[in-house]
């Protein structure tokens, strides 16, 4: 799988209109990574975009994409608010677009944008899915993951039996994390280093209580996921794409901020003991699992060994 980033601003672009802020001023000046639209996703492997934001029609034409399936994460204007590009790729294709939507999420995207219309037009063929349940497009399993949190907020797990990927753009923090290795995880960036942000950031500030910091989201996903790109990127924190890059670099090779047009290279290279000590690991935590399931155990290892084995 290689995920491609469409979008990777948050809830705000860059440039804003009438912002003369040195972050707008730069995107506008120098084009670039220093523009930044909606956060969305698109993943050729199932043909998936995930989100609509507002610039969703801008950021498809501009990749000469038209998927034929939609998912959302949740129902925020950043993520959803450029939903009518559902009709226009109907309208292009002459069949309506597949729309796959976790069930909980569907009665507060339908009250906010016009969803129901685009069914009934005939531009969009919705499929409700539960939380937590899998399903499989192009191959690919999909697993909608349900964030605790006031309104519904949704990350997908990808899997074949040799990739697993993550894409959880907002809201993290209220996201149980899945449990075994992934070869790669697109999510909300962390609160930066202190030293790094150009402002203060008050020990009252509301981030602290819904942010990782970089130290605390780095401990959550080291060894966890092998490539590791934070999206979402909040123009609030003020620093431009290569002050983000000095960042992830006091991190190592595994981990980048995001930036509009970003496909997600596979894996680092790693060494042969590495490889080994994370197959093992993996291996006792289905073991443990599946203890009372052997069948679901073998499953589970026979599609370990497919994502460990030599590739040629």
């Amino acid at each position: 799988m290689r995920p491609l980033v469409l979008g990777s601003a948050g809830s705000q672009p860059t440039p804003k209109a009438g912002c003369g802020c040195r972050l707008c001023a730069l995107a506008r000046r120098e084009g670039g990574r220093a523009v930044r639209t909606g956060p969305s996703l698109y993943l050729p492997e199932a043909d998936l975009l995930i989100d609509t934001p507002e610039e969703a029609n801008q950021q498809l034409t501009g990749h000469d994409l038209a998927p034929r399936r939609v998912a959302w994460t949740h129902a925020h204007p950043d993520h959803a608010a450029g939903l009518r590009v559902v009709q226009f790729l109907a309208q292009a294709s002459g069949r309506p677009v597949e729309g796959w939507l976790p069930r909980p999420l569907y009665p507060v995207l339908a009250e906010r944008y016009p969803l129901d219309h685009l069914v009934d037009a005939g531009y969009l063929e919705l499929h409700l899915v539960p939380p937590g349940r899998p399903f499989e497009l192009g191959g690919i399993r999909v697993t909608p993951l349900a964030h605790a949190f006031e309104e519904p907020v949704f990350a997908y797990l990808f899997e074949t039996d040799r990739v697993r990927g993550l894409y959880a753009p907002d809201h993290l923090r209220s996201l149980p994390l899945p449990e075994g290795p992934l070869d790669w995880a697109v999510v909300q960036m962390p609160i930066p280093p202190l030293d790094a942000l150009p402002f203060e950031l008050p020990p009252e500030h509301e981030a602290w209580r819904t942010f990782y910091t970089f130290d605390e989201a780095l401990e959550v996903w080291r060894g966890r996921a092998r490539r590791l790109v934070f999206t979402h990127v909040y123009e609030s924190v003020r620093m431009t794409p290569e002050e983000l890059d000095a960042v992830a670099a006091r991190a190592g090779e595994w981990v980048r901020f995001a930036h509009d047009g970003m496909e997600v290279a596979p894996e680092p290279a790693r060494d042969e003991a590495a490889r080994l000590e994370a197959f093992r690991a993996e291996q006792a935590r289905i073991e443990a699992a599946y203890a009372d399931d052997p069948k679901r155990m073998r499953a589970e290892l026979r599609r370990l060994w497919q994502r460990f084995k030599p590739r040629s």
